[in-house]
């Protein structure tokens, strides 16, 4: 990627694999039930929208059990809330750490992307076990060719979510009160993203708008591979990589830009 020192954070790869693991355990350090809430977190989610969304406002699932599609959506929305939640502040809340030590400041969001895979692996298992045990129920529930093209997605999808984190951490700086307002955009982010109900419920005219956010043809993208119902099109998906390969790029000139500043004006 553009601007990126790798042999630089080659010979820092030991504190890459520290810094994840110290981000793992921190998670959970001091908490009842530990890593438990990666597995709770998305399934009480999941029964607030089947409540909510299939049950009350009786919207569609393309024909699949509810739980499993949101599951599906929210194994993906949970990474990126997680990755965003955590680089945010990378560089506001660690300015004392960088004052005393050089290492490429780079590795502190990116550990911080590379340690949510765990908690998405580990939601990605209870969405397995829902999968089987709808499966033997006799739900007509089957993968798609599209489930080869899951670990491109998955890339894509952290890339993403290091580029947005990135450009927030970087704005955080100037304007403290940027994080606040993203806690703001979150929420509202999530509603514009098919993770509640599926692209196909939106009327065709107006899919266009949906399909501008690169998160809605990834987990779309993701559904159909493990599902086998999304809407999910070459079309489609070309300009969400495009997007997303501009954002992780210049969040990261932007991230390298403000973090050669950041340590005096801290």
């Amino acid at each position: 990627m553009v601007g990126i020192d790798w042999k630089l954070l080659y010979q820092y790869r030991d504190l890459l694999g520290l810094w994840i693991r110290r981000d793992i355990v921190s998670k959970y350090r001091q908490t009842v039930l530990g890593p438990l809430w990666f597995i709770f977190q998305p399934l009480v989610t999941a029964l607030v929208f089947v409540v909510i969304f299939s049950k009350g406002l009786k919207l569609s699932t393309d024909g699949v059990p509810a739980p499993l599609f949101y599951l599906t959506g929210l194994v993906v929305w949970n990474y990126v809330s997680q990755c965003l939640n955590s680089t945010s502040m990378t560089l506001v809340a660690n300015s004392g750490l960088f004052k005393k030590v050089f290492f490429p400041r780079l590795i502190l969001p990116f550990s911080y992307c590379l340690s949510s895979l765990v908690s998405m692996g580990i939601q990605s298992g209870v969405l397995a076990i829902c999968y089987f045990y709808f499966v033997v129920q006799g739900a007509d529930t089957r993968p798609d060719i599209l489930v080869l093209l899951l670990p491109v997605l998955l890339v894509q999808l952290v890339l993403l979510s290091f580029g947005l984190g990135l450009w927030i951490s970087a704005l955080s700086v100037k304007y403290r009160d940027f994080h606040h307002v993203w806690s703001l955009i979150a929420p509202l982010w999530l509603y514009a993203t098919p993770v509640s109900y599926p692209l196909s419920a939106i009327p065709s005219d107006w899919q266009w708008i949906i399909k501008l956010n690169p998160l809605t043809i990834i987990i779309e993208g993701f559904r159909l591979g493990i599902l086998g119902v999304g809407t999910f099109t070459p079309s489609d998906w070309l300009p969400s990589v495009l997007f997303t390969l501009i954002i992780s790029i210049s969040g990261t000139m932007l991230f390298q830009t403000v973090e050669r500043t950041c340590v005096d004006s801290l």
